[in-house]
């Protein structure tokens, strides 16, 4: 039945939803999180990865994962700080990049574009997290081929985010130990030794780690990796007057 602007649907996708969500926890033996709250999404959006990332400050930090293509997808998002998920996040509203290889996003949206497509990401779609009507995060979401969601999967997806905001504030964050997921901090501490390095502010040594990424192909937790490890250094442009 549908009444009253859609509400009597809108609270069947809801029980739905949890369902599928309580259906994950219990195939993997664990209580629900926002790991389920993951795979739940890659299920119902027919999507090859998903990820939820949360703002540390004014950065997304990813937290959980699932899917052979969620790695790439938030690999993209840390390395290039533009994209879907950061949009979503600042403007809090949904985001939904439907072609990576349309000339529209890469104009919008250059160096994600240019890195998740060479991940093998062709959509990727961002829900912002909203707690007390501000933005927390995102959940995203990607495909290896290009295409729009569906008016349902969409519904779907707004759920999902209401879900993950949920099991986050209950505690609920139940994040996989892969050490990849940690570097959102490697970053940081990654970006303060090159403020030290080039006397400049740690925005704008996360800049300069974020170019030196995107211009050798890296992933910028790998490099925020070889910075902290003193493999790489680096030093002022002297070039400049």
């Amino acid at each position: 039945m549908k009444w009253a602007g859609g509400h009597a649907v809108v609270g069947e996708g809801k029980a739905r939803i949890w369902g599928l969500i309580a259906e994950s926890a219990r195939s993997r033996g664990g209580p629900m999180s926002v790991r389920d709250v993951c795979t739940v999404c890659v299920r119902v959006l027919a999507a090859d990865g998903a990820g939820v990332s949360l703002l540390n400050g004014d950065r997304l930090e990813p937290v959980q994962a699932e899917g052979a293509l969620s790695r790439p997808l938030l690999e993209a998002e840390l390395t290039t700080g533009d994209g879907p998920c950061v949009e979503a996040v600042a403007t809090g509203l949904p985001v939904a990049a439907t072609d990576l290889g349309d000339a529209r996003c890469r104009r919008r949206w250059p160096f994600f574009t240019a890195t998740a497509y060479a991940g093998d990401i062709a959509a990727a779609f961002a829900f912002p997290l909203i707690s007390r009507m501000a933005p927390i995060g995102v959940l995203a979401a990607c495909r290896s081929r290009p295409g729009t969601l569906s008016a349902a999967a969409h519904r779907d997806a707004l759920i999902l985010a209401d879900t993950a905001v949920t099991l986050l504030l209950t505690g609920q964050a139940d994040a996989v130990p892969d050490d990849w997921l940690a570097l959102g901090a490697e970053i940081h501490q990654a970006a303060g030794m090159v403020s030290v390095q080039l006397d400049c502010t740690v925005e704008q040594a996360l800049a300069r780690l974020r170019g030196h990424a995107f211009a050798h192909e890296l992933p910028v937790t790998q490099v925020a990796k070889q910075v902290v490890e003193r493999i790489l250094r680096f030093t002022p442009d002297t070039s400049r007057p």
